[in-house]
Formats: C-alpha cells, structure tokens, sequence
C-alpha cells in the first residue's frame, strides 16, 4: 500500500471510528443519564469536571511524541526511534504520577468543598479516586497511541477505541441490574476500561513493533528529554492559551449574563466540536507522511502534503458546516424546539465560521509543527488566541450583545491565519503564492458557488424540514460536484476513480 492509499485508508478508518463511537453515545448516555438520574449524573459530571482540563495536556504530549517518531523514520534511524519512544514513555509516566499526586493533595480535599449532599460526600471521593485511576491511564497510553499513529496503524487503534465504546455500551445497559452503588459501580467501569485500553494499546505495540523496546536504561537520554520537553512545553503554553480563552470567555459570560449565555455557549461548542472532529480526522491520517517529509529531508514533498492537508481539511469541515450555518435556526428549531437559549444561533454561526478559518491553516501549522522550530510561533499564536479574553470583557462591559464576541473571535482567527501563512513561509518555506493557488481559491470557489445555488431552496420554501432537506441536498450535491472540478487535481481525479470504479466491481455480479 503506498503513501496516497494508505492516507485514504486510514481517512475511512478513522470517520467509521468515529460514526460508531457518535452511535454508541447517542445510545449510551441517555440510558446512563436515566438510570443514574439527574443528581447522580451530574455529580458524576461535577467530579470529572475537576480533571478533564488535563485533556488538552494529553493532546500536547501526543503531538509532541508522534512529531518526533514520524521524523525519525523519516530519517530511517531506528535506534532514534527506540530512543524517543523509551523517553516519551518515562516523560509520561513522570507527569502521571505528578498529576496523580497533585489531585491526591489537592484535589482530594476539594471534594468536601463542593455543593454536594452530605451523604454522597463517600461516592464522590470514591469516583474521584477511580477519575483518577482513569487519568494516570489515558496519559500513559500517549506513547503508544503516538507510535501507532507514526507508523499509520489507523486499524488497531480505531479497534481499541471502538472496544472501548462498545464496553461503555454494555456498561450503561448493565447499569440498572446491579445491587450496589450505582454511581460508584460506573465509575469503576470507566476506570476499567480505561486501564483494558491501556494494556491492549501496549500489548499491540509490544506485538507489531519488535524492534521498539522499552529499555529506559539503554535508550532514555538527558538530551532527549530536553529536547522533548522543551518542544512539549512551547506545544503546551499553545494548548493552554486555547483553554484559557475558551474558559476564559465562558467565565464572563456567566458573571454578565448568568447561566443562560453559558448555555447558550455550551451548545454552539457542542456542534463546533463535533463538526471539527471531523475535519481534523484527514488531517491525523496525513500528519505521519507529513512529518516523515521532514525527516527525509524532502521539503518540496512537505509543502505539498501541508497545502493538501490545508485544503481537505476546509473541504471537509464546510461540507457540513455550511448548510448548517444557513440553517441554523431550523436545526436548533428541530433539535431543542421551543427551549433555545437567547442568542444560540448566532453564536453558533461565528464559531463555525472561525472554525473554517482555523482549518484553512492546519497543513501549514503542522509543517511547522514538523521542523521542530515552534517557539516563537506559538508564543505569538496564543498571545493573539488571549487577546479574545479582555477583547470580550471590553464588548460585554460595554453592553454589546453576546455574540459580538465571538465576531471578534472571527477576527483574531482570521488575522491569526495571515500570520501563519507568512510564519509558514518564513520557517517552513512554503511560498503564499502556491498556497492562495492550492488551497485559497479552490475551497472558496466550491464554497461561494454552492452556497449561493442552495440559498434557493432556502429562501423560496416555507415548509421548515422541507426547507432543510432541500437546501441541504442542493449544497451537498453542488459541493460534491464542484469539489471533483475545481478541488481536485489529476491524480486525486484517477485516485477518486479507481477508487469508485473498485467499490462498483464489488457490488456487480
């Protein structure tokens, strides 16, 4: 299988992962919800609240590791490889037990001092505790996720993902036989799993890799670890920032507006998240050739991957997000009928649109993420990312309504995205030039054109699910077309052919 087909293959991997793991908590959270019910639900939630801002931590140190691999193959250096596999994994197992012990002492005694009945005081230390377990879990699996993204092994790590959703399926249907606790009982299923995930991820590594082995004392090297840190740590402050506006921000809406705005917030990142989950998966299965270009010395071959992933990842994002945007008062409509908070829709509107402007520089964000050279980019990214911060104050402060906001969100994102593609030139080499004709014009183009030919369903018929289906249907047949003629070049044309000409042959008789 080569470079092209396997990003392919991976690319279907990854959406089916993901369409199956959306089914299972379609099914599985409100069966959850209903059994535990709301007080216990949302204590569950309230707990796990204190740690799940150590995800975008996890994301930081998975970049950093799979950065490093995917060059070292590049480079064809195995005892390189070995060596930044063996010290990704006592990086990670010294932050785990670091976070473990920091939510020992100070995330244990915090317990009491939330709202909580005094006789479920017991079930949320004990959740805690199994949170806990889940967390040291999740970090220390970073390193053989990253191995396995590096050498594209898309198929068992979406295995193991969707074991692990099918496991919390039979959890939430089990849920409502057992005798004890309840809560406590789904809290030890989480942790379970995820401790099960961990070992599967290890023992698939220790499996197909055999020549990685975890030798700290051979491999692990004070200039490795610095390296790695020093990398990990730049990649952090970035990830922070992106946190700190998002909370940020969350926060003033509360102390101005109350709970309402938050809800109202809450829902418009809610479909962000799961539309750029989407996106970002082309992009996953293309970051490892990405990378490995670097590592091969090849930076005519990176600057093309970077403009093509740059490219699908906006087309794949504006595939949904588009006519979404156009109806967006009919899908809230539809999905939540009367009970929309105040200002939904048009939150939801601007944060898409800052989320396509984001996606228009991904590829050019991991080429630079490849050359290793990330300090002063992503000191300048999340300063500009915390500007959004005070900019909200002043607009709320002001009395302006909500969702100027997220308008001066669309602004900082948008200047964000001039400023990458010129770092991207200066550090990376990619010219602006090749990207306005590779990735600028073709997704505008596919874009504007249609828009404009679903705006006329959209504006002549009253009936709103027909309203929906037809204009939804015009973009999606539009885009489809367009994207072939304009998005594709000739030999993603004869890829998109023998690929469709393969599924037809499978299906003739």
């Amino acid at each position: 299988m080569d470079a092209t087909q396997k990003v392919v293959f991976n690319t279907v991997i990854l959406y089916l992962k993901i369409l199956v793991t959306m089914a299972v908590s379609l099914v599985s959270v409100p069966l959850v919800l209903k059994t535990l019910g709301t007080s216990d639900y949302g204590l569950y939630n309230l707990v796990a609240g204190i740690i799940t801002m150590l995800a975008f931590l996890n994301n930081s140190m998975l970049v950093s590791s799979q950065r490093y691999m995917s060059v070292a193959m590049g480079e064809g250096k195995v005892d390189r490889i070995n060596s930044i596999y063996n010290t990704s994994f006592i990086l990670h197992l010294s932050l785990a037990i670091l976070i473990v012990l920091g939510l020992e002492l100070l995330g244990v005694p915090s317990i009491e001092k939330l709202n909580i009945d005094s006789n479920r005081v017991t079930v949320a230390q004990i959740i805690f505790q199994f949170l806990i377990i889940s967390t040291f879990s999740r970090i220390l699996s970073v390193p053989f996720d990253a191995i396995m993204n590096a050498h594209e092994d898309m198929l068992p790590f979406s295995i193991i993902e969707f074991i692990d959703s099918i496991l919390m399926l039979i959890v939430a249907f089990t849920l409502r036989f057992v005798l004890i606790d309840k809560l406590v009982f789904y809290g030890g299923c989480v942790a379970s799993i995820a401790l099960l995930s961990l070992i599967m991820k290890y023992g698939w590594c220790f499996y197909a890799y055999k020549n990685y082995k975890l030798v700290l004392s051979k491999y692990v090297t004070k200039s490795q670890i610095k390296e790695m840190l020093s990398f990990t740590g730049w990649n952090l402050f970035g990830s922070a920032a992106l946190m700190g506006r998002n909370q940020g921000v969350a926060v003033l809406f509360n102390l101005f507006l109350g709970t309402i705005s938050n809800a109202a917030y809450g829902i418009s990142n809610q479909i962000n998240n799961a539309l750029v989950h989407f996106s970002s998966t082309f992009q996953r299965a293309i970051n490892p050739q990405l990378m490995k270009s670097e590592g091969m010395g090849d930076r005519s071959r990176l600057h093309r991957i970077a403009n093509i992933s740059s490219k699908f990842s906006v087309l794949a994002i504006t595939f949904i997000s588009v006519p979404l945007i156009v109806l967006m008062d009919d899908v809230l409509y539809i999905w939540l009928g009367n009970k929309i908070p105040s200002f939904t829709s048009e939150l939801s509107k601007c944060i898409l649109i800052m989320s396509i402007l984001y996606q228009f520089s991904t590829g050019l964000m991991s080429a630079i993420q490849a050359t290793g050279n990330i300090r002063n980019y992503q000191i300048l990214m999340g300063s500009i990312i915390l500007l959004n911060v005070p900019l909200a104050y002043g607009i709320l402060k002001l009395g302006f309504p909500i969702y100027y906001v997220t308008i001066g969100f669309v602004m900082f994102e948008f200047l964000s995205l001039i400023i990458r593609i010129i770092m991207a030139k200066s550090i990376v080499g990619i010219t602006i030039e090749s990207y306005i004709k590779d990735v600028i014009i073709p997704c505008l183009s596919v874009v504007s054109f249609s828009t404009l030919l679903c705006m006329i369903p959209f504006l002549f018929i009253e009936s709103c699910v027909l309203r929906l289906i037809s204009t939804g249907v015009v973009y999606i047949i539009m885009f489809i077309f367009l994207s072939y003629l304009w998005a594709f070049n000739k030999n993603q044309k004869a890829m998109f052919k023998s690929w469709i000409q393969n599924v037809m042959a499978k299906f003739t008789f």
